[in-house]
């Protein structure tokens, strides 16, 4: 690629990577958060609090979990998949300036909008289950490390 296209070729379709870094965190983080606040602001969380307050020490880690360990996976999975939606887009324009040729590379912008005039909006989320199906077990599973280590490591 280096004797082809030049060095920077090894760069195509950093834009919409680094563009998709800031809004797929917050729609990650955020989502989850949103899904836990309501869930321990509900009867069934507050009932699981005080039970959980009640009982002192005497739970395992897994049960220490405020939202227990299926809710905990679930609401990872969730927020994953609102995360990967959310940006999924960006990473159909830059999987195409990736495919490009020096002769007729576009710029990010030029290529959404060609992707969307071809294809219609519909065209930006293609293959979107599939890296579904990859992401929401990531998900699930980082957020349910991510509660479960705070618990072993005490950190609140």
């Amino acid at each position: 690629m280096i004797q082809t296209e030049g060095f920077f070729s090894l760069y195509k379709g950093l834009v919409p990577s680094i563009a998709s870094m800031a809004p797929s965190g917050a729609v990650f983080y955020g989502v989850y958060d949103i899904l836990k606040s309501a869930y321990l602001h509900s009867p069934d969380g507050r009932k699981r609090i005080h039970k959980m307050s009640q009982q002192g020490q005497g739970w395992s880690a897994l049960d220490q979990l405020e939202l227990g360990p299926m809710r905990t996976l679930l609401y990872g999975a969730i927020s994953g998949a609102c995360a990967e939606a959310a940006t999924y887009p960006f990473e159909v324009v830059r999987r195409q300036l990736q495919l490009q040729v020096q002769e007729t590379r576009m710029s990010a912008l030029a290529t959404g909008i060609k992707i969307v005039e071809h294809g219609g909006v519909p065209a930006l989320y293609a293959g979107l289950i599939p890296s579904l199906l990859q992401v929401l077990p990531s998900a699930a599973i980082s957020y349910f490390v991510y509660e479960f280590m705070k618990i072993v490591l005490k950190v609140e």
